[in-house]
This record gives structure tokens, C-alpha cells and sequence, in this order.
């Protein structure tokens, strides 16, 4: 997962965008995941903040079809940087990356606290909080 902010981009004529980050970086945002941010593509205000993935595609030809390596026999690929998640902010997006470590430490905090009240002692505590899925 990696945090962008998109800075400018063109919307193709399938309703995705191809945008980029400060530094020219090429990152595609699918027509699905604009919309379900409530963005309009066509009137997209920059900037986005995208948590972003490289996947990888089959090359297709002009009939969709997976182009095949006449040598190896595979499907021939490229790699794509993709936005796993769009945000309107940048505060957002920032929310987003902590909430499952958050998550985590709130849990342990919880065990902690409900260990310390059962009446168990810090060492015990310590060896629970250790053995977890902490």
C-alpha cells in the first residue's frame, strides 16, 4: 500500500482515470471507485489522495483477446499502479491507513485493561499480551 496524492489526470473514455502525482507517477483509478467517493468524473477537483497497489494485467490485442509469448507460451503482462482506495482528503486517506493498527492497539489495550481487572499479575499480563495476536 502505497499513499499518493494525484495531482492531475484525464478521464478515458471507459470513465477511468489516469492520474499523476507530484513526481509524473501514472496512477489509474477505476470509473467504480471514483463514483463510489461520489465523484463525478466529470468534474473532478484536484487533488485525490490514493492508497495504491501494483497489479499486474494480461496485455490484451484489438479484439480483447490475452496476447500470448510465442516463446514461453504465457500471457504476456505489464504492471499497473492502482488505487485501492480514493479519498477526498488527504485526512482521510491518513484515517484510512491507521485503522487497522488502531484497531490492534485498542484490542490489546482492552485485553490489558480486562486482564488487570480479573485480578492477574503483570507478569501474567505480560505473558498473555506476549502469546496474543498482538
Amino acid at each position: 500500500m502505497k499513499p499518493v496524492s494525484i495531482f492531475s489526470g484525464k478521464v478515458t473514455a471507459k470513465g477511468n482515470l489516469t492520474g499523476y502525482n507530484a513526481a509524473g507517477e501514472r496512477v489509474h483509478v477505476s470509473a467504480q471507485q471514483l463514483t463510489s467517493a461520489g465523484i463525478d468524473p466529470t468534474k473532478i477537483t484536484f487533488p485525490l489522495y490514493a492508497l495504491t497497489v501494483k497489479r499486474t494485467f494480461d496485455k490484451r490485442d484489438e479484439n480483447d483477446k490475452p496476447i500470448i509469448n510465442n516463446v514461453t507460451g504465457k500471457s504476456e503482462t505489464f504492471d499497473r499502479e492502482q488505487a485501492g482506495s480514493i479519498f477526498l482528503t488527504k485526512e482521510a486517506m491518513i484515517e484510512a491507513m491507521n485503522s487497522d493498527k488502531l484497531i490492534t492497539i485498542e484490542a490489546a489495550k482492552e485485553l490489558n485493561t480486562a486482564a488487570t481487572a480479573s485480578g492477574l499479575t503483570a507478569e501474567s499480563i505480560a505473558t498473555l499480551m506476549e502469546s496474543s495476536l498482538f
